[in-house]
């Protein structure tokens, strides 16, 4: 029995194992099978709203497998339908949940837990009943009678009411509607036909390697059938090698475990439809059937060999990397989850038969963070075996059969069908009308302002265009682009006015659109026109731009532009010209780029040889523009295009231009444009470009322009940290200051940036600044800075880089660049870039404002002065003008000493040029001859200008573009394309017309009085659109489902008025007109909504069967966000100015579902409204009136030592109405005084009483250390010298309606502050401020008030510090060395002051307090440690200022340290009182408080218990540390103290809180950095004169200093020692062509150290020296004065003369004496001013930036910045860079600076004195034979000191000199030799340098 059983089982698992049973489950040739599939696709924003829209097939799929291999596949049976509908609630679902089966199960859900995605991706496991597998085992007509007596019962069922229907929706799992498209319509019909056809696939073990199609079917369709294919992907037993799980150590070739397994799970890269991408496969053993596998595939698409997409932009763009260095990050997210039921042979893998399978899918669309938001679109198809049976019918196969390609998707290609030629020429003019319709409407919607539907139209206007064919595109445009029609054409065709605006604007309207159409058809239509002449030269221009910038570029579309760029029209007009070959350019780059980063699809051509073939063919064009023989400014068109192109092939001729054979020919501005041109090859050969530009920047003598765009050209290459770093170390020797800080800023820039796509690049640049020398020169020098604002929570950034690139000729950069660069979308785009480039323009300037010395007061006085200089009677006056002492003087000093002018050669040149998504677009080079005459004759050529704007001028503007257009498809797993559209449409309106008329004419040249009156109107209205629009839509012939949003920008800004200006009374009245009726400002318009739209056919009116689009639309309410929106209304200005302002805004607020609350689009639909009305009692116009009046000093007060002026100005606004007057009077008084006070005998604050005295104030009886007495009463006098600033601001309004009484305000500001700077080292001055506000119904401040006061002064911690360093210098030993440089010194110094510094008993003190209050107050002084100890000597300025005092050095580098240090007041103390403020008033104080609590919440501290502060008073505590980094602040209110600690100074944070404000739940906040640090003021400089040093690097007011020791500091910072003689030197001029001044030094004794001083100024001369012993005895016994021997021996009594042309003034101590152009008339110009202030003398002239001090001893020039590079002598050329700074009179370059210092030696005979001989300045010649052996003279290239005849030599030095060499023979070589003898050669350092010699030079001779 038991052997019975055994062989029974035995049997039993033969039969169960026998393939002949197997056959009919798996897949064999000669049979089919019939699948049912459905597949739906589903599109929302699941986080907002639950409503949906999207689409659904159903169909039967029959498949025929002819082969093993071979299988037919054809669809019968087809639906489609569109789908719309709201998913359930949550609530619902979960009702819903507990009622259902609890056998079902779920998978985990993926992302959200909400309704819309739990819809699609909660789905149950595969489940096979007993049921249906007993089923499927039954007959096939069994089956049948089955399902029939199924169908009969339904059927039987009572068909439900409409409430019944709508009762049970609410249980269902989406309430939608399903439509059915109906098979009639022409587009369904033809779909139909194409998917019913058969189709032949080659399915090899699973995969699907080939599809063959009839010819004649689109790729529309076999996409949908590739969608079906893809779910019937299956790799059961993939190779080994295969598979990417793979261990790095695992060494075996195979893998036994995992080949014997049943249940694999492994990754391979599979195709699909998406592409080649990684899946990951789970097969595992069901458990319901024998041989039955459940496999689950996912898809990584991140991870793709090969992906399908499509890309369109009209900008580039790159995507931002990601955090993995594989990847890069992307908005738009695919996944993809198959499931399959599949039945397998164990013998053979490639036998299997897929039962059920399901596909699941979704995109999500992340334009910003997670909490923005997300647009997800979700596809379910499911495939399921309906019967399996023999072949009973072949499928015929495709007829004309065609390679379709394989799995992969293919997206169709647009085809222009050619109907016969009546329906054309009837769709032609269909298509005409409605392009003319179009045109029109949006025309008139621009008519008056413009409305929404402007845009929206204007985008289907160019869609409209877009879908015609090149014939009707010609023919169309022909036929409405006509010539604008002129006066004469208005009359012929007898329009009006209005009527011709509105043609002319129509024609407008349809041109732009043609520039975006993007197609070779509008391409060749517009060459067409261009070629007829019915478009001007700027429409050529910006339709080739636009054009350009929206083609898809191809060799057809592109050589179409070159023939553009070489026709006939072209070669007429520059501006066609120039705009060709930069679109020609463009359309090259976008051809041979390969598509990735964000590019637009390219029609690129695939054979590699082809590209490299058109590469060259183009690279030969664009180099024939820039041949040797080519005029300078078509080699700069040709450069810009080849810029545009990218081509490496001219990267060899372009190295030629920058560094190469042509370098010198060319000019300076084509070798920067070359290196500009290499910026896109950089990428493609960085290795290349990087060595051409690498010794562009080395290169020292290359200009400033070359080498910094040189550096910018190398970080273009994507560099390597190495590379950056070797850049950074090469600052480290830069001899430029120009060039090593814009290296400096530009790595710290981009440091610093927090853009995404920069932080690879930010990391670097951190790391490689370690090795950087820092360059903070000031922003008169090269600079790159970036502004940034980035959200992360949008995950936006936007950056504004700017870029200026100076010389040391001008002041005024010569090269300035604006770079705007946007982080959006996963994107980084370079948006927009405008760049300037000027040269001469320092010339510029001067010519206009400093041709002549004359004070301008205004333009128009200006203009006056250049007309009446003009005149011949000017002319004639001016040569019968007899010459003044200075003029014969400075006469003599030009003969003795020429001075070779410091001209700029440059010539005028002013260029602007503009860069769109990194193309340049255009550039525009200003008149070249105009610039010329301006710098020539100082004029501007403005002929007509004046009599047209009497007449009136108009100027209206219109344009419509796209400011953004991009487009992105991928594949669905259905095989419908998914799209991702962003358009965004700019419409600019502007409408101005105005008038200017002045008395008398301008440009009158008989005119000579000044401008009495000016009269103005203006009536202006300028409109701004955008409308954005953005869709993700899924489409298909028939059918297109999607969300979309539309975003609506409309900002109007009207302003009409009148100006009047009375020059004579200085009354100036402005009338503007109110709104008469209702204008919106601003709208701001957001919707999201999903949609669906379908073509169907329709009847017209006519009969005609016509294409329409039916569209409907869902609102999406953002309901799951918030029930109701957030609104927020507000009016005002009603009453109070009779114009109503109203606010009102609904928003969908993400307030309580996130920290910040950014605009976020996608919540819901969003709506702002900004507008005006007419109010209460409204007035016609109103009416502000500005009168000034200056109160000037009487004579007495003039004398007087104190001065007061006053400058009062009254502002009157009015608005008159019959029933209510509205008036406003506003009185401004500013008046300013002198008067004395000593802050040492200040009342100290009582908050203070618990810090000693000593550490609040300075006692009155210390004095200042190491001087004279005389300075030191100087010192005194100037300490109690302050200014008091007053403001008074006094405001009267009449009353409103509502009101009472009449409202009025009284503000006084006053200000106290030193009148001059302190430069002594024991000072003690304050900074106070009071301001006092009062307002209500009267100023009496009984009822509301507020008073400020606020004072800056010294803290504690910084007079401790001061306390400490003269202790330490009061009681260290006094032989100690005066610097202790070496450990030893510091040693010693050390043990000397031990007693010092031990704080230990006191013999003096015999108490015990004693010596603890001796000991806490030493501690007070000094440090613990002794490495402290030795850190505050080193740095102990103090102490190193007095003993340069010793020394004689009154303003030594140390002193001047010490007194920057001292005279910094590093605290400020604020007290607010107030009486009856508002109670919004208080909520904001109380609200700013504790915001600053909050944001510094670890490093507050507070005290609020037995807190008992005086009511109704704030005090407030600022304290700066020594390098004003940080700040702390001290809080005090009525009942808390709070501290707050380090406070950041240098990026300092302001937070805008406008929600709380306007107590709104509107997004409203928003944090500011400020660029710059906070500083507080000084007892030196003002807060002005901080920022000036801030921002110039202390250079605002560059000076030069002689001092006393016989050093001289020039104005680039330069020391050198030079003993001064009785001749004269120049120690600075002007050396430009005005010659504004020169000041000459010398001594009157070269035994004595007083100097003479000799400034030329104004046409006078003003010379300061000594007064002569005798004199100064005379004037001693005239006043009774008595001196000690000992003062006379000191010279302690010395008094200085001064002279102004040779007569002597007297100017009393503290006093000062305006020299006037006439000097006995009071009212006559100023000239300079001369002010005496102890021993010190100051010559200042304002207008011309120059301060002259001297005190006999030391002398200062200061001049202001416009003489960069202007000047000459001994303090040398102030051009910024100290490499050249010994630049001799004919611009030589010393070596040494005593050679320098001679050559600016004045000869004359009081100089040759004792025997003494000048050394004259002269060439050195020496004759050499060559290697040539012929013979060659050669020149020194500078002047060398040389002892005339009959002179010997007394010192000299060997100095390395350049020569340069000619042939003797020559005839100029001869002319050489005549006169380098009698003076120096001119020119010489611009020679070529052959040889370098020693030669001696002769520094001192004497009479033989």
């Amino acid at each position: 029995m038991k052997l019975a059983l055994l062989f029974l089982g035995v049997c039993l698992a033969q039969a169960a194992l026998n393939p002949e049973d197997l056959r009919e489950k798996v897949y064999e040739q000669q049979r089919e099978y019939l699948y049912k599939y459905e597949g739906d696709v589903k599109s929302g924003i699941p986080q907002t709203s639950d409503k949906y829209s999207g689409m659904k097939i159903e169909a039967e799929v029959r498949l025929q497998f002819k082969t093993d291999k071979d299988v037919l596949m054809r669809l019968e049976k087809i639906k489609f339908k569109s789908l719309r509908g709201e998913l359930e609630s949550p609530e619902e679902r979960e009702l819903r949940r507990l009622t259902k089966d609890s056998k079902e199960e779920k998978i985990p859900e993926q992302r959200q837990h909400h309704a819309f995605q739990q819809e699609f991706q909660s789905s149950s496991e595969f489940e096979l009943s007993r049921e249906s597998e007993s089923e499927e085992r039954l007959p096939r007509e069994e089956q049948e009678r089955r399902q029939r007596q199924e169908q009969e019962r339904r059927d039987q069922k009572p068909k439900k009411s409409s409430r019944e229907e709508e009762s049970k929706s609410q249980w269902e799992p989406s309430r939608e509607v399903e439509e059915e498209v109906e098979e009639t319509e022409k587009n369904m019909a033809e779909l139909r036909r194409h998917l019913e056809k058969t189709i032949k696939v080659r399915y090899e073990k699973g995969n699907v390697t080939k599809i063959e199609a009839q010819k004649d079917e689109p790729q529309e369709s076999v996409n949908i059938k590739r969608g079906i294919w893809n779910m019937l992907q299956l790799t059961m037993d993939p190779k080994n090698v295969e598979t990417l799980d793979k261990d790095s150590k695992d060494k075996s070739k195979s893998n036994r475990a995992y080949d014997k397994s049943t249940e694999k799970l492994f990754r391979i890269m599979e195709q699909d439809v998406s592409g080649l991408c990684e899946t990951q496969y789970d097969i595992r053993e069901s458990r319901l059937q024998q041989n039955l596998r459940e496999v689950t595939k996912t898809k990584d698409y991140q991870n793709c060999r090969q992906k399908v997409e499509k890309l369109h932009s009209l900008v580039s763009a790159k995507k931002i990397e990601s955090e993995r260095k594989d990847r890069k990050e992307d908005k738009l997210e695919s996944s993809s989850v198959s499931r399959l039921l599949v039945v397998t042979d164990k013998l053979r893998s490639d036998k299997f038969l897929i039962q059920e399978s399901e596909t699941r899918s979704q995109h999500v669309y992340q334009p910003y963070s997670k909490e923005g938001g997300e647009v997800i679109t979700f596809s379910k198809q499911t495939l399921k075996l309906k019967e399996a049976k023999q072949v009973s019918e072949q499928m015929p196969e495709p007829r004309e059969p065609e390679l379709k390609g394989n799995l992969s998707f293919v997206f169709q290609k647009p085809e222009y069908k050619q109907p016969r030629e009546e329906p054309r020429q009837e769709k032609t003019q269909e298509k005409k009308e409605k392009i003319e319709r179009l045109s029109k409407e949006i025309s008139k919607e621009m008519k008056h302002s413009v409305s929404q539907e402007a845009p929206r139209k204007f985008v289907e206007l160019v869609k409209e265009l877009r879908q015609l064919s090149e014939e009707q595109m010609k023919k169309i445009l022909k036929e409405l682009i006509t010539k604008p029609l002129n006066q004469g054409e208005q009359r012929k065709q007898r329009l009006t006015d209005e009527q011709t605006q509105e043609k002319n604007q129509t024609r407008k309207v349809l041109l732009d659109a043609v520039a975006l159409v993007g197609k070779q058809e509008a391409l060749r239509a517009i060459r067409e026109l261009m070629e007829l002449k019915k478009i001007s030269e700027s429409e050529v221009e910006m339709l080739l731009t636009g054009v350009s910038l929206s083609i898809q570029p191809c060799p057809r579309t592109t050589r179409e532009m070159l023939e553009i760029a070489q026709s006939e029209r072209s070669q007429e007009s520059k501006q066609i010209r120039k705009s060709a070959w930069l679109s020609l350019g463009t359309m090259i780059h976008g051809m041979i780029s390969q598509q990735k980063e964000g590019q637009m699809q390219k029609k690129r051509p695939q054979d590699q040889d082809q590209i490299e073939q058109i590469k060259r063919e183009y690279s030969q064009e664009l180099l024939k523009g820039i041949e040797e023989e080519k005029s300078e400014e078509e080699k700069l068109i040709f450069l810009r295009a080849i810029k545009n192109a990218g081509l490496e092939q001219t990267v060899d001729r372009l190295q030629e231009i920058i560094s190469g054979k042509d370098s010198e020919s060319n000019t300076k501005e084509i070798r920067v444009q070359a290196i500009d041109a290499l910026s896109r090859v950089a990428k493609k050969l960085p290795n290349k470009v990087r060595q051409i530009a690498l010794r562009v920047f080395q290169n020292p003598e290359k200009s400033e322009s070359e080498r910094i765009r040189a550096y910018e050209l190398m970080m273009e290459t994507k560099p390597t940290l190495s590379f950056i770093e070797l850049i950074a170390q090469s600052t480290q020797r830069e001899t430029s200051n120009q060039v090593g800080q814009y290296v400096y800023t530009d790595m710290k820039s981009r440091s610093e940036s927090k853009l995404q796509q920069d932080k690879k690049m930010s990391k670097w640049c951190k790391i490689a600044l370690r090795l950087c020398k820092p360059f903070n020169k000031g922003i008169q020098y090269s600079e790159s800075r970036k502004w940034q604002m980035v959200d992360e929570d949008l995950d936006m950034g936007v950056s504004l880089d700017l870029k200026s690139i100076s010389n040391k000729k001008s002041i005024f950069p010569k090269d300035v660049r604006a770079q705007l660069r946007l982080n959006t979308l996963g994107y980084d785009i370079k948006l927009l870039e405008i760049s300037g480039r000027a040269e001469g323009l320092q010339s510029m300037i001067d010519s206009l404002f400093f041709k002549k010395q004359e004070e301008k007061k205004s333009v128009f006085d200006y203009m006056m002065k250049k007309t009446r200089e003009n005149s011949e009677e000017y002319r004639k006056s001016k040569d019968q003008k007899q010459k003044t002492v200075a003029e014969i003087e400075i006469g003599k000093v030009r003969n003795s000493l020429p001075i070779q002018t410091r001209r700029d050669e440059e010539e005028p040149r002013l260029s602007l040029s503009t860069s769109w998504s990194d193309n340049e677009v255009s550039f525009q080079e200003f008149n070249k001859e105009d610039l010329k005459k301006m710098v020539r004759e100082g004029k501007l050529p403005m002929s007509d200008l004046e009599d047209q704007l009497r007449k009136g001028l108009k100027h209206q503007l219109t344009k419509t573009t796209f400011l953004f257009e991009a487009s992105r498809q991928i594949p669905t797993t259905l095989g419908l394309p998914l799209h991702l559209n962003l358009t965004s449409v700019l419409i600019v309106k502007s409408k101005s017309e105005g008038k200017l008329e002045v008395t008398p004419k301008m440009f009158r040249e008989d005119r000579r009085e000044d401008v009495r009156k000016i009269e103005s109107e203006l009536q202006s209205n300028q409109t701004i659109v955008l409308y954005t629009t953005g869709k993700m839509t899924v489409e298909s012939r028939v059918l297109k489902s999607g969300v979309a949003i539309n975003v609506t920008l409309n900002t109007t800004l009207p302003v009409s008025g009148k100006l009047s200006m009375d020059m004579e009374s200085q009354k100036y009245k402005w009338t503007m007109e109110t709104p008469q009726q209702e204008r919106e400002l601003v709208t701001l318009k957001s919707t999201p909504f999903v949609y669906t739209e379908q073509k169907q056919t329709r009847k017209d009116r006519e009969g005609r069967k016509v294409e329409v689009t039916r569209r409907q639309e869902i609102l999406i309410k953002g309901k799951k966000i918030q029930k109701q929106p957030t609104e927020y209304n507000r009016t005002f200005g009603r009453e109070e100015f009779g114009v109503e302002f109203r606010l009102n805004s609904s928003m969908i607020s993400r307030l309580s579902k996130e920290k910040r609350s950014p605009f976020q689009p996608l919540t819901g639909p969003v709506e702002l409204r900004l507008s005006a009305k007419p109010g209460q009692n409204k007035p016609e116009k109103v009416e502000v009136e500005l009168e000034l009046t200056k109160s000037r000093p009487s004579s007495s007060e003039r004398n007087s030592e104190k001065t007061r002026e006053d400058n009062r100005w009254e502002i009157k606004i009015s608005a008159k109405h019959e029933q209510q007057d509205r008036e406003m009077r506003i009185k401004i008084t500013d008046s300013e005084e002198k008067f004395e006070e000593d802050s040492r005998r200040r009342q100290l604050d009582s908050r203070d009483r618990n810090i000693p005295k000593r550490f609040l104030a300075r006692s009155v009886q210390e004095q200042e250390p190491l001087v004279s007495e005389e300075t030191r009463d100087m010192y005194e006098q100037g300490r109690k010298q302050q200014t008091r600033r007053t403001f008074a601001v006094q405001i009267d309004r009449t009353r409103l309606p509502r009101e009472s009484e009449e409202f009025k305000a009284c503000v006084n500001m006053e200000f106290e502050y030193p009148a001059y700077s302190d430069y002594s080292l024991i000072q003690d001055r304050v900074q106070k401020a009071n301001i006092e506000a009062k307002w209500g119904r009267d100023c009496s401040g009984n009822d509301k008030k507020m008073q400020l006061k606020a004072k800056f002064q010294k803290s504690v911690e910084q007079r401790r510090q001061e306390r400490k360093e003269e202790a330490m210098y009061e009681k260290a030993p006094k032989s100690s060395k005066p610097l202790f440089e070496s450990e030893q010194d510091f040693e010693s110094l050390y043990e000397s002051l031990r007693e010092v510094l031990t704080f230990g008993e006191s013999s003096s003190r015999s108490s015990q307090e004693e010596k603890k209050s001796e000991q806490e107050e030493k501690k007070e002084y000094f440090s613990q440690t002794h490495s402290d100890k030795k850190r505050e000597i080193r740095e102990n300025v103090f102490r190193k200022c007095l003993q340069d005092r010793k020394e004689g050095l009154k303003f030594s580098r140390s002193c001047l340290k010490a007194i920057e240090q001292r005279s910094q007041l590093r605290e400020l103390d604020i007290e607010i009182e107030h009486k009856n403020l508002p109670t919004w008033m208080k909520q904001l104080v109380s609200d700013l408080h504790k915001d600053i609590q909050h944001r510094n919440y670890e490093r507050t501290s507070i005290k609020d218990v037995d807190v008992r502060n005086e009511e109704n008073k704030l005090r407030l505590r600022l304290t700066v540390d020594k390098d004003a980094k940080e700040m702390n602040i001290t809080i005090k209110t009525p009942r808390e103290e709070s501290n707050i600690t380090r406070i950041s100074l240098e990026q300092p944070k302001l937070k805008f809180n406008l929600q709380k404000l306007l107590r709104t739940e509107l997004p409203m906040q928003k944090d500011l950095s400020i660029p710059f640090p906070l500083r507080f003021p000084s007892t030196k400089y003002s807060m002005v004169e901080e920022y000036q040093n801030r921002l110039m690097n202390k250079q605002y007011w560059p000076y030069c200093k002689v001092e006393s020791n016989d050093k001289i500091r020039t104005f680039d910072d330069v020391e050198y020692k030079y003993k001064l003689s009785k001749c004269d030197h120049i120690l600075a001029k002007d050396a430009s062509p005005e010659e504004k001044f020169m000041v000459l030094i010398s001594k009157k004794s070269e035994q004595k150290p007083e100097n003479v001083l000799k400034v030329f100024l104004e046409g006078k001369k003003v010379e300061l020296q000594m007064r002569s012993r005798e004199e100064s005895e005379r004037r001693r016994q005239q006043s009774g004065e008595k001196w000690s021997s000992q003062e006379e021996e000191e010279h302690k009594h010395d008094e200085m003369e001064i002279t102004v042309d040779g007569r002597e003034v007297e100017v009393q101590p503290e006093q000062s004496l305006q020299i006037r152009k006439d000097q006995n008339d009071r009212d006559s110009e100023v000239l300079f001013t001369i002010k005496r202030s102890g021993k010190m003398v100051k010559i200042i002239s304002e207008k011309l930036g120059l301060k002259v001090k001297h005190d006999l001893h030391q002398t200062w020039v200061k001049v202001s910045n416009s003489f960069r590079s202007k000047m000459a002598g001994l303090c040398g050329n102030f051009d910024g860079e100290q490499t050249d700074e010994y630049s001799g009179p004919s611009q030589e370059v010393y070596n040494h600076h005593q050679m320098f210092a001679l050559s600016y030696q004045v000869p004359s005979k009081q100089c040759e004195t004792e025997g003494k001989k000048l050394p004259l300045m002269r060439n050195v010649m020496i004759s050499r034979k060559n290697e040539n052996d012929k013979d060659e003279t050669c020149f020194s290239k500078t002047p060398v000191p040389q002892c005339p005849e009959g002179s010997r030599k007394v010192k000299s030095v060997k100095q390395q000199v350049e020569f340069h060499c000619l042939y003797t023979n020559l005839e100029s070589t001869k002319k050489m030799l005549k006169l380098y003898k009698t003076k120096p050669l001119d020119k010489m350092m611009s020679k070529k340098t052959d040889r370098v010699q020693e030669i001696e030079a002769e520094l001192e001779c004497r009479e033989q």
